[in-house]
């Protein structure tokens, strides 16, 4: 019983490939896509995808740092932590970005919380 239960399924596994086959071998091989009414001004989702994607990076390839070209962007250890500052590029970088913009809204809170003293904790609720 166990044999024609295997005899059974390899039977319907075979008749499903060649139904495959016959459906591959008849359809057609490729789909025509539609031509663009004006090809000039025509422009790839592609291209337009690559240009959104460079566009966060031309600011920084165009200005270079204030250390560019100095010795000190050459040295091997001291590189690593100013290299914001001989290639901007690098600010890009969420290891670079994350502590200069850590450092920047925690000096921002707390200037806040000392200048407008409605954001200081109530005396009277300790």
């Amino acid at each position: 019983m166990a044999r024609r239960a295997r005899t059974t399924a390899l039977s319907l596994l075979v008749a499903a490939a060649a139904a495959c086959l016959i459906a591959q071998l008849l359809a057609p091989a490729f789909v025509q896509p539609k031509a663009p009414r004006n090809p000039e001004t025509a422009v790839a989702p592609a291209v337009v995808g690559a240009l959104v994607s460079l566009a966060g990076s031309m600011p920084a390839h165009a200005w270079k740092g204030p250390l560019a070209g100095s010795e000190v962007c050459v040295t091997r250890y001291l590189k690593w932590v100013i290299y914001p500052l001989c290639d901007p590029v690098f600010l890009v970088s969420p290891i670079y970005n994350f502590p200069i913009l850590l450092a920047f809204f925690t000096a921002l809170i707390t200037l806040i919380q000392i200048l407008i003293p409605a954001t200081q904790p109530d005396e009277d609720l300790r």
